[in-house]
């Protein structure tokens, strides 16, 4: 299989400059409650507060309360997506560490049910037959910094995936709906890897992934374990791309979902570390839903994506984007037609 890596593609566009500015109201110093942090992310998200910059505030101020796999549910159930998580994670760790007088260190330790997963992961990966399928791409956007989302437009393309050439991207067009524009040419905010690549390369040997046991949680009417994880910038292939940039490599972490009887995954959702403080991208994150669908052709049921979601932002210059990406109409891509100039051979005769 092709190695294709997960690139996010941001093309700025000049924000107003007549545009107000708006004002949190949030406490300069006061380290977060679990309440006063749920309180934000329904109160203030989404009108004076974007959650990009409430994760900000975290890193800054702290929080007050341990970070247990409860307290985080609570958190994604008001919104909270894997970037603001992974800061009150940061935070938890910080408060842990000033209360024991302890420097916490990360080892992974042994556990079957994660080598599990990690062999099923493989065999998927080499049992993921050639296929095509149509993604839709719904766009907002926010230059405003008030955490409140603007339609932007929708993209609709004919996705081929083929362990040889990877991802191709054809644009669909619709009577009455403006043309759908190449990948390439879209404009705004735009990913690429949204099916193996996330998966393969979070699991590869030579990512090196550092994995943690993060509870339990239901996805649907499954039942999951979770993990977190990290990826160190140095055995990354995570790469982000602003338009008039060179790409960069980046480092990641975030959550992971297992399924508890399969050992499959069932979603990841992943936000990057340490971007560089010169590059116009200030934040990046990802998530993908993966569901067994059955693939048209052949009539088997394979585990594939069904929806994805990413955010890319510049808070410098209040510009926020997000995709939110469906997977439909899965069918077995054929690659054994073959085209000549000539005429036909005739068969040779007994």
């Amino acid at each position: 299989m092709s190695r294709n890596l997960w690139t996010l593609f941001l093309l700025f566009v000049l924000a107003s400059a007549t545009l107000a500015q708006r004002a949190t109201t949030v406490a300069a110093s006061e380290p977060y409650s679990l309440q006063s942090l749920n309180i934000a992310l329904r109160q203030k998200v989404g009108r004076d507060l974007t959650e990009a910059n409430l994760a900000i505030l975290v890193d800054r101020n702290g929080v007050a309360f341990d970070p247990t796999p409860e307290a985080v549910a609570r958190l994604r159930t008001n919104g909270a997506h894997q970037q603001l998580i992974n800061a009150v994670k940061r935070a938890g760790e910080r408060l842990s560490a000033t209360a024991n007088s302890t420097i916490i260190i990360h080892k992974e330790v042994a556990d079957p049910f994660l080598d599990e997963a990690r062999r099923n992961v493989r065999d998927y990966l080499d049992e993921l037959p050639d296929f095509i399928c149509q993604q839709d791409i719904e766009r907002y956007f926010d230059y405003e910094a008030s955490g409140a989302w603007e339609r932007a437009d929708k993209l609709s393309y004919e996705l081929t995936y083929s362990r040889k050439q990877g991802e191709k991207y054809k644009p669909m067009n619709s009577i009455g709906r403006p043309p759908t524009r190449s990948l390439e040419d879209a404009g705004g905010a735009t990913s690429r890897g949204d099916f193996a690549s996330m998966l393969s390369e979070l699991f590869a040997v030579d990512t090196k992934a550092f994995f943690k046991a993060a509870g339990k949680d239901r996805l649907g009417n499954r039942a999951t374990r979770l993990y977190d994880f990290s990826v160190a910038q140095a055995s990354a292939k995570l790469t982000v791309k602003a338009e008039g940039h060179p790409p960069i490599v980046v480092g990641y972490s975030g959550t992971v979902w297992i399924d508890e009887e399969k050992k499959i995954v069932l979603r990841i959702d992943q936000a990057v570390d340490d971007l560089p403080a010169t590059y116009p991208v200030t934040s990046s994150e990802s998530s993908i839903d993966y569901d067994w669908v059955k693939l048209r052709g052949i009539d088997v049921d394979f585990l594939l994506p069904i929806r994805a979601e990413f955010i890319i932002a510049d808070r410098r210059q209040k510009m926020y984007f997000r995709n939110l990406l469906s997977f439909k109409f899965y069918r077995k891509f054929e690659t054994d037609i073959k085209i000549t100039d000539g005429e036909p051979v005739p068969p040779t005769k007994p």
